[in-house]
């Protein structure tokens, strides 16, 4: 008994903390913004070139930029359980490459807006 009662304690812990992560990382990329200044815009716009403005689409595509760095973030944290090197080298490659490309894919889309 004690070891579903364990198991049910971290499924709700992890469901816990994948919502937060999700509200957290939508707040980060302005989804108030994007719901007080994007509501008047036309229909099928996706990037406004403006600082002030930002649409849903937009909200929604940095929140998957961030949740992209923290996988690469998540790889970088299992290479120091690798037990093999080759292992370790994979997940550190893995990791690094997978900041990056969200680094430059968030740079990319602030570019765009200035």
């Amino acid at each position: 008994m004690p070891q579903l009662l364990k198991f049910s304690q971290s499924k709700t812990i992890l469901i816990v903390s994948i919502i937060y992560l999700i509200i957290f990382f939508a707040l980060s990329s302005g989804l108030i913004n994007a719901i007080l200044e994007g509501s008047n815009l036309p229909e099928g716009i996706t990037f406004i070139p403006s600082r002030s403005i930002q649409t849903i689409n937009e909200t929604l595509i940095m929140t998957f930029i961030l949740f992209v760095g923290m996988g690469g973030a998540f790889l970088l944290y299992k290479s120091g359980f690798a037990i093999t090197s080759k292992t370790q080298y994979g997940f550190l490659a893995g990791g690094f490459f997978t900041i990056v490309m969200s680094l430059l894919l968030g740079l990319m889309l602030i570019n765009n807006k200035i």
